[in-house]
C-alpha cells in the first residue's frame, strides 16, 4: 500500500512539474506531442504580457501562442461574455479579410472560465501550398478565467478541424488558475 501511495504521489508531482507558468496566475500543460518553444525562464520575474509559444515536436506547421493580457485598463475591462466578445473581435481584426463581415464567434469549453474563438482563413492560401513561416488558418481565442484573468491565444495551422488544431486546443483548455488565484476567484 505504501508503494502505491508513493507511486501516486510521484505521478502527481511529475504532472505538476510539467506545467508551464503563464505569468503569475495561470498554469498551462503541454500536449505530449508538442513542446514549449519559448516562455519565461525559471526564476525570472513575470512580464506584463508574458507569452508562451508551443509547437509540434515532429515539425508540423502549427503553433499556439498564449499571452496574459492586462485586464484593468479603464474602458476596456473584460468581466463578462459581452466584453469578452468585443475583446475577441478586436484581437482577431488583424486576420480579418472583411472587417465589416467577420466570421462567426464560437464558444469553447474551459474550466473556471469562458472562451470565445474566431477562425480566420487566409483566402490567398486556399488551395495553394503554404510558404514556410506562414499558416493558412488563424483561430483567435479570448479566455476569461475566474472572471478576472484575461488570456489572448492564437492557434496557427493549415487544415480546419485538424489534429494540429485539436492538440493545440487541448493545450489551451489546460489553462488553470494557480491555487492562490483560484481561491480569490471563488471568493468573488
Amino acid at each position: 500500500m505504501k508503494r502505491l501511495t508513493l507511486l501516486v504521489s510521484l505521478l502527481l508531482t511529475s504532472v505538476i512539474a510539467h506545467a508551464d507558468r503563464l505569468g503569475q496566475d495561470v498554469t498551462i500543460t503541454c500536449h505530449p506531442a508538442w513542446e514549449c518553444e519559448s516562455g519565461q525562464e525559471p526564476g525570472a520575474s513575470a512580464k506584463l504580457l508574458h507569452t508562451l509559444k508551443y509547437v509540434p515536436k515532429d515539425g508540423r506547421n502549427a503553433t499556439i501562442m498564449l499571452s496574459i493580457m492586462p485586464n484593468d485598463i479603464p474602458g476596456s475591462i473584460v468581466t463578462d461574455f459581452d466584453s469578452l466578445k468585443r475583446f475577441n473581435r478586436m484581437s482577431a481584426s488583424p486576420y480579418l479579410t472583411d472587417v465589416s463581415n467577420p466570421p462567426p464567434v464560437s464558444t469553447l469549453k474551459i474550466s473556471n472560465g469562458i472562451a470565445l474563438a474566431m477562425t480566420n482563413v487566409d483566402p490567398s492560401l486556399i488551395g495553394k501550398p503554404v510558404p514556410p513561416g506562414e499558416y493558412r488558418i488563424a483561430t483567435v481565442v479570448s479566455v476569461l478565467l475566474g472572471r478576472k484573468v484575461l488570456i489572448h491565444c492564437t492557434i496557427y495551422y493549415d487544415e480546419l478541424d485538424s489534429t494540429d488544431y485539436q492538440e493545440a486546443l487541448q493545450i489551451l483548455q489546460s489553462a488553470a488558475l494557480t491555487a492562490n488565484q483560484a481561491a480569490n476567484a471563488t471568493a468573488i
